[in-house]
C-alpha cells in the first residue's frame, strides 16, 4: 500500500502524488485499491486522434493554397476549401470533447451549423438561403435526433426537456424572422415553426408539470 510520509496516511487507490500535499508517496500500489475506473487511456486515445485529425486538416489547408498558388485561376478556391476544413474540424471536434452529453451535443452541432450557413451565405455572396433553407432544415433534423437518443438511452423527461423546449424556441423564432419579412421562402420556415409549436405545445399538454418545473428552474420563477 502507497503512504504519505508528510501528511502520515495510506492512499488506498493507486497514484503518483499524495491527494493532500502533491507530494511523493512511498510503497507500492495496490491493484484492488482501484476505487475509479482508469480513464487515462481512453483520454490518451482521444488526445492522439485529434493531433492526428488536427494534424491532416492543416495539411489539407496548405495543400490547397500550395496547388491553388502553382495552378492559379480566376476563382481562389484554396480559401473556400480551407473554410470548409475549419468548419468540419470544429464540428468535430465540439462533438467529441461534448460527447458525454449527447442531447447538449446535439444542441451545439445545430447552434454551429446554424452559424457555418450564415458564414457560408456571406462567403458566397449572401442570397439568403442560410435563413430561408440552413437553419430552418437543421432546426427540423434535431427534433428526430433528440427524440432518438431519449429513446435509446431510456432517459426521463428532466433530462431532456430543456433541450426539447430550447429547440421548439429557437423554430417559433424563424416563424417570426418570416412575419417580420427576413425571410422571403417561407415554406420550409413554416414547416419548422409549426412543427416547433405542435411539439411545445405537446410537450405542455402531456408532460406539463415537468415542463413547468423546467421552466421555473432556469428562470429562477
Amino acid at each position: 500500500m502507497q503512504y504519505c510520509e508528510r501528511c502520515k496516511i495510506q492512499v488506498m487507490c493507486p497514484s503518483k502524488r499524495c491527494p493532500l500535499c502533491q507530494g511523493k508517496l512511498e510503497g507500492e500500489p495496490e491493484n484492488d485499491g482501484q476505487l475509479f475506473p482508469d480513464m487515462t487511456r481512453e483520454k490518451s486515445v482521444i488526445t492522439l486522434f485529434m493531433r492526428i485529425f488536427t494534424f491532416l486538416c492543416i495539411a489539407l489547408v496548405v495543400l490547397s493554397f500550395a496547388i491553388n498558388l502553382m495552378v492559379p485561376v480566376k476563382i481562389f478556391w484554396a480559401g473556400f476549401s480551407s473554410a470548409a476544413v475549419v468548419c468540419v474540424w470544429v464540428l468535430t471536434s465540439v462533438a467529441i470533447y461534448k460527447r458525454k452529453n449527447l442531447l447538449k451535443n446535439t444542441l451545439w452541432e445545430m447552434v454551429l451549423l446554424c452559424g457555418i450557413c450564415v458564414l457560408w451565405d456571406f462567403l458566397t455572396g449572401y442570397r439568403g438561403w442560410s435563413l430561408e433553407y440552413g437553419i430552418p432544415i437543421t432546426i427540423l433534423l434535431v427534433f428526430p435526433i433528440l427524440t432518438m437518443i431519449v429513446k435509446i438511452l431510456h432517459l426521463p423527461s428532466v433530462y431532456y426537456m430543456i433541450y426539447y423546449i430550447m429547440t421548439c424556441l429557437a423554430g417559433i423564432l424563424q416563424m417570426i424572422f418570416w412575419v417580420t419579412g427576413l425571410v422571403q421562402m417561407k415554406i420550409p420556415v413554416i414547416l419548422c415553426g409549426t412543427a416547433s409549436i405542435l411539439i411545445l405545445v405537446g410537450l405542455i399538454i402531456f408532460q406539463g408539470r415537468s415542463f413547468w418545473e423546467e421552466v421555473r428552474k432556469k428562470t429562477y420563477m
